[in-house]
């Protein structure tokens, strides 16, 4: 039996047992979103993104003359690099703002944005979005001639671009800049970007968005936030400086994402945190006028459960914020400098069912990649103090519901020196991770860690390591593993300074540079490729946990260990 089909179990036996009617329910209405499940995120984005090749009506938005025409270069999502045709476009009308052109657009149309300074804007439910008909705001010059640097007048004003219970849009190539700094100034709005919902007053989730090619920084709390939301391609950005909290912040029961070659940089907390957080999502569920009549909020599971059943039985499955985060692919990112505050560099709260694959994390000043459950209280019983005994936990009904469960982490490369963190983590909730190819250096203990939730179904392999910790008594409940992270096919003992003498150019130098409106790679970077005849990366990976690409989009001739191929 799979992780999916063990957590409808799980849920349809707490449900039974919460619900002696459960048996009659009738099927969801309305239908259910269906997701592209797939390891490859260009067949994702293929299925999933379906983008007109012309526009219906071409908007212009200049604080300067009117334009007649503009060029855009042909948008293609899986395109690396400047790629697809320029087009010239005639303009069908001028506007001097963003928000008013984003009230005019319409599904199907471009808003066509020329070098200047402008404040955000909002866009909510149009009905004439849809496949082949996406409303996709364009920032044209050169990288950072679009700034966007104040908040759009909606919603308090906490957000700069702001898409609230919207659906097939795309955002590409705006500087959205804010005004904090790590740890030190939160001015300003709250978020450059938000995708929102807003499911307790439109009972809706926003779906179909594309975020590509921005530069949103400096914010007071996040570079990105989402809640409510389905499929959503976060692509080719780059989310830095958050004062408070995250460069980036995935949450409330999304699901169905694909996050690849982003730059996550020098913010407070987390890198990326993606925590799908089950008490914020089912209080958001709470606020639907169809739910007044459920009891109120309790901390139980028979509490969470019933409310998930009735959702589901109102809105249809993952068609509402479940606390779960289904179906993502998290590949190719850059995560560097941030955590000063805590948190995990890729901290994962909730997440199953998904693929975590050649990532570089290095210079972070906390966890690694972490998976836990945001301490929710509905699983609380089950994971304080959790198992002790094999038998325990290999009852359905004892399983956590809303950990990280089923996650697939491959072939990446996390490098630190962090006591009391660790580089991995499968804990609090979390089960059935397949962990394999990483590089997982932590100088100080531990590299990986998991605990008695964590060892369930465990599958690690062919991994590069420092110290394994077994905490809360895993170790007594091996037996429930598939493959232990400290068996002969992994290395273990291996510090940064053995891993630098295997590696092109090892270094702590950040990634990017920021210069005046938009970043560069920064020169004296780290190339964590393997030497061609580097004996503990070379050729060492599983092949049959082998992504066909490396961190850079280079296809593995080989088998190497970490987040990027030899040459």
């Amino acid at each position: 039996m799979n992780l999916r089909a063990r957590f409808l179990l799980v849920l349809a036996v707490a449900v039974v047992a919460s619900d002696p009617c459960a048996s009659r329910l009738r099927p969801a209405k309305p239908a259910s979103p269906v997701f592209v499940v797939t390891p490859d995120s260009d067949a994702w984005v293929e299925a999933s993104f379906h983008v007109q090749r012309s526009y219906a009506h071409v908007l212009a938005v200049t604080a300067g003359e009117a334009p007649r025409r503009v060029r855009v270069r042909r948008l293609d999502l899986n395109a690396r690099g400047a790629a697809g045709e320029e087009m010239d476009l005639a303009v069908d009308r001028t506007f001097p703002t963003l928000q008013e052109a984003a009230n005019a657009a319409r599904g199907g149309d471009l808003v066509a944005v020329l070098p200047g300074r402008y404040a955000g804007f909002w866009v909510g439910d149009d009905p004439g979005a849809g496949d082949g008909r996406y409303l996709h705001f364009k920032a044209l010059g050169a990288p950072g001639a679009v700034t966007i640097d104040g908040p759009a007048h909606a919603d308090g004003e906490r957000w700069m671009v702001l898409l609230q219970a919207a659906h097939h849009v795309i955002l590409e190539g705006f500087e959205i800049a804010g005004e904090g700094r790590p740890g030190e100034d939160a001015r300003g709005p709250w978020a450059g970007i938000m995708l929102d919902g807003d499911f307790g007053r439109s009972g809706k989730l926003t779906h179909h968005v594309a975020v590509v090619g921005n530069f949103s920084h400096n914010h007071a709390a996040w570079g990105l936030h989402s809640t409510d939301t389905h499929t959503v391609l976060l692509q080719d950005n780059l989310f830095a400086l958050s004062a408070r909290e995250h460069s980036a912040y995935v949450s409330d029961g999304s699901d169905d994402y694909v996050i690849r070659r982003n730059v996550f940089f020098g913010s407070f907390a987390s890198g990326l945190q993606v925590n799908l957080d089950p008490e914020a999502s089912l209080d958001e569920v709470m606020k639907h006028p169809a739910l007044r009549g459920y009891p109120p909020p309790q901390p139980t599971r028979a509490w969470a459960v019933g409310l998930f059943r009735r959702a589901v039985e109102l809105f249809g499955e993952n068609n509402f914020p479940d606390g779960r985060g289904l179906n993502f692919i998290i590949e190719e990112n850059v995560i560097n400098g941030n955590g000063r505050r805590g948190g995990g560099a890729l901290n994962l709260a909730g997440l199953s069912d998904s693929r975590i694959q050649n990532n570089l994390l290095y210079g972070n000043l906390a966890h690694g990649i972490a998976q836990w459950d945001n301490d929710n209280p509905f699983d609380r019983a089950a994971v304080t103090p959790g198992p002790s005994r094999a038998e325990e936990i290999d009852d359905p009904a004892a399983l956590p519901l809303w950990g990280c469960h089923g996650n697939v982490i491959r072939n990446n490369t996390v490098i630190m020196a962090n006591p009391g963190r660790a580089a991995f983590q499968a804990v609090h909730g979390s089960f059935g991770s397949v962990v394999y190819n990483n590089v997982l250096i932590n100088d100080e203990p531990s590299s990986f860690e998991v605990s008695n939730t964590g060892i369930y179904r465990l599958d690690a392999g062919a991994n590069v390591l420092n110290t394994v910790a077994y905490t809360h008594g895993a170790r007594a409940l091996a037996s429930l593993a598939v493959a232990l992270p400290d068996d002969d096919r992994s290395v273990q003992g291996v510090t940064r300074e053995r891993f630098a003498a295997e590696v092109r150019r090892y270094g702590e130098a950040p990634w990017v540079l920021i210069e005046g409106h938009w970043w560069r790679e920064s020169p004296d970077r780290p190339d964590f490729r393997p030497l061609a005849g580097s004996a503990l990366l070379a050729g060492r990976a599983d092949p049959g946990q082998l992504p066909a690409l490396d961190l850079e989009g280079t296809r593995r001739r080989r088998a190497d260990v970490g987040a990027l191929a030899a040459w």
